[in-house]
C-alpha cells in the first residue's frame, strides 16, 4: 500500500457529535397552577371592580404571511450547477443510511451514465444481502463489490462491510477490497473511500454524504475539495443523525445541502 493510501488510514475522530432533540419549552407561570373557583362576589364588590377596570385598548392584529408567499420563497430559482462534469458518484451515509440510499437509488434511471461506490457503515454479514435488496429494488444494477471490480456507468458497487474500499485507475477504472485493521474506526470508511477517489479522479468526484452518526468522510472531502471536486450533504430536517452530514457542513466542504428527497432528482437533473 503507498504511503498516501496509509496516511488515509489514520484513526478517525471518535467524538460523536451529540445532536440536540428540541429546545427545551419554557412552561408559562399560569400554566402550572391549577384552576380555581371563584368565591361568590356581592353586588357591592362587582361594581368598584367595574369601575376599576382599565378602558378597552385597541389591539392592532399582526400582518399573516400567506402561504402562497411561503410557496414563493421556497420556489425561488436555483442557480447552482456542478462546477466539473464528474466521472464517477460516491456516496456514503451511516445511521439511517440504508433507508437513505433506497430513496436516493430508486430514482436513478438504468442508463445513469455514472459509476457509483456506495460506503455504508455495516458489519461484513449484512453488506451482500443488502446489496441484493437494492438491486431488486432499483432500475440501475447494485452489489457488493469484490477486488477488481469493473466501474461501469450504471452499476452501483457497495463496500463490503469490515473492509476499506479503494480506487484504481487501472483497467480503466477498478476498485480495491482492502483488508482492514485496527487502527481505522469504521470498517468501511467514507474517509478512505472519498480520498481515494480523489487520488483517483482529481476533480472529477461528486461526493454525497448522507445521514450518520459521526464524521466519518469529513476528512475525505476535505481532500476532494482540494483537488476541486464537488460535494453535496443531507439537510438536517430530513436526517435520521445530522452527523456526518454536519461536519462537512461545517467545516465548509459541501457545495449544496439538499432534502433526502431531492438528492436522487438533482443528481438525474445535474448528470443526465
Amino acid at each position: 500500500m503507498s504511503r498516501s493510501s496509509e496516511a488515509l488510514k489514520k484513526k478517525l475522530h471518535e467524538r460523536l457529535i451529540t445532536l440536540a432533540g428540541a429546545s427545551a419549552r419554557i412552561a408559562s407561570p399560569t400554566s402550572a397552577i391549577e384552576p380555581k373557583t371563584a368565591a361568590p362576589t356581592t353586588s357591592s364588590q362587582t361594581s368598584s371592580i367595574r369601575a376599576a377596570a382599565p378602558a378597552p385598548t385597541t389591539v392592532l392584529a399582526r400582518p399573516q404571511v400567506s402561504s402562497s408567499q411561503d410557496e414563493n420563497k421556497s420556489a425561488a430559482p436555483d442557480n447552482y450547477r456542478l462546477k466539473n462534469k464528474p466521472k464517477i458518484l460516491v456516496i456514503g451515509a451511516s445511521t439511517g443510511g440504508p433507508v437513505a440510499l433506497a430513496e436516493v437509488l430508486i430514482t436513478l434511471p438504468a442508463n445513469f451514465p455514472l459509476p457509483i461506490v456506495l460506503v455504508q457503515h455495516m458489519p461484513e454479514n449484512f453488506t451482500k444481502a443488502f446489496a441484493e435488496r437494492l438491486n431488486k429494488q432499483c432500475k440501475i444494477q447494485v452489489r457488493e463489490a469484490v477486488d477488481g471490480d469493473q466501474l461501469q456507468p450504471g452499476l452501483a458497487l457497495l463496500a463490503p462491510g469490515g473492509k476499506q474500499l479503494m480506487l484504481d485507475k487501472r483497467n480503466g477504472g477498478s476498485v480495491r477490497v482492502l483488508p482492514d485493521d485496527d487502527r481505522v474506526t469504521y470498517k468501511p470508511s467514507l474517509d478512505i473511500t472519498f480520498g481515494s477517489a480523489a487520488n483517483t479522479y482529481a476533480d472529477k468526484v461528486l461526493g454525497v454524504v448522507l445521514t450518520g452518526m459521526g464524521s466519518d468522510g469529513c476528512k475525505g472531502a476535505g481532500i476532494l475539495k482540494q483537488m476541486g471536486s464537488s460535494l453535496w450533504s443531507q439537510d438536517e430536517a430530513s436526517c435520521v443523525i445530522y452527523g456526518m452530514p454536519m461536519a462537512v457542513a461545517r467545516a465548509g466542504y459541501s457545495d449544496k445541502v439538499l432534502s433526502l428527497k431531492d438528492i436522487g432528482p438533482r443528481l438525474v437533473r445535474e448528470v443526465m
